[in-house]
């Protein structure tokens, strides 16, 4: 079946988010990073729709979803809200969850918390449950500092180009062909007619606009090891955000948890019949 575009509102905030497969097929929910969309999830969507009926929101601020008034909305505790109102309003009783990054570190909170009832496979795509040594810190700064500046430019050929450049080293092995489509899923037009990247600047104001993650709730870790979701974890071998001592001590805590290492900084893209078969044999 093809991709289709579709629409919902969810706490006043209207939501676009790419379907594949049947709705009556068992449903997988693919929540993408902190300043990127649902349209990531293309290839192993495409890889998972022969079986399952795959969902992949832009949240609140990305892509095409609504770029709300209150920057509230960016907050965990308000994204992770709204994805439970998500999965409600989809009659999602039972769910696979595929999460890359802050998707990864939403559906470890709701594993735990207000969806532990219903999310039975858990993917954390290269994240910590609690990013707060030094070198997650550093890194989330560096990445901070370039997602509050996103550059205008004046072709979409420019804008791949900085993508590239970027990403260089960091994402896993993309074709020339996948290059184009990312740059053009993660592009909008500014008011003068530039082309930047498809994202509301403000969505840091949800991390208090310093990179500080939303301070109170239960301790990460905690959360981690109470999880009764099957648990899958993929690693950037390179990755800053998921250092391998911190990838080691997820597994050492969680024994049951099956993982890829993939020769990649942060973070897999998920697009290889490398990552993918796995991935499908742990959802299946």
């Amino acid at each position: 079946m093809a991709r289709t575009d579709c629409f919902l509102t969810v706490d006043d905030v209207e939501l676009h988010y790419s379907a594949w497969g049947d709705p009556d097929d068992p449903p997988i929910v693919c929540v993408h990073g902190l300043s990127r969309v649902g349209r990531d999830f293309d290839a192993l969507a495409a890889a998972l729709e022969d079986e399952y009926h795959v969902v992949c929101p832009d949240m609140p601020g990305r892509g095409w979803s609504e770029w709300p008034e209150d920057t509230a909305a960016y907050t965990n505790e308000a994204m992770a809200e709204l994805l439970v109102g998500f999965c409600d309003t989809l009659g999602f009783e039972e769910v696979r969850w595929v999460g890359t990054s802050m998707g990864g570190g939403l559906g470890m909170a709701l594993a735990g918390g207000s969806l532990a009832d219903r999310i039975s496979h858990l993917v954390v795509n290269d994240v910590s449950p609690d990013p707060t040594g030094d070198a997650e810190e550093a890194a989330l700064e560096r990445m901070v500092n370039y997602v509050g500046d996103p550059p205008t430019v004046d072709t979409v050929t420019e804008l791949e180009a900085y993508y590239r450049e970027l990403y260089e080293g960091r994402f896993s092995t993309m074709t020339d062909e996948e290059w184009t489509a990312f740059t053009l899923r993660s592009a909008r037009r500014t008011d003068d007619g530039g082309i930047t990247r498809a994202y509301d600047p403000r969505i840091l104001e949800g991390l208090g606009g310093d990179g500080d993650a939303d301070e109170g709730g239960p301790d990460g870790w905690t959360i981690w090891d109470e999880i009764d979701a099957d648990l899958m974890v993929v690693h950037g071998e390179d990755s800053e955000i998921l250092p391998t001592p911190v990838y080691e001590k997820m597994l050492e805590r969680r024994p049951d948890a099956e993982s890829i290492e993939v020769d990649s900084g942060h973070a897999p893209m998920l697009n290889t019949h490398e990552q993918i078969k796995p991935i499908r044999e742990f959802l299946d």
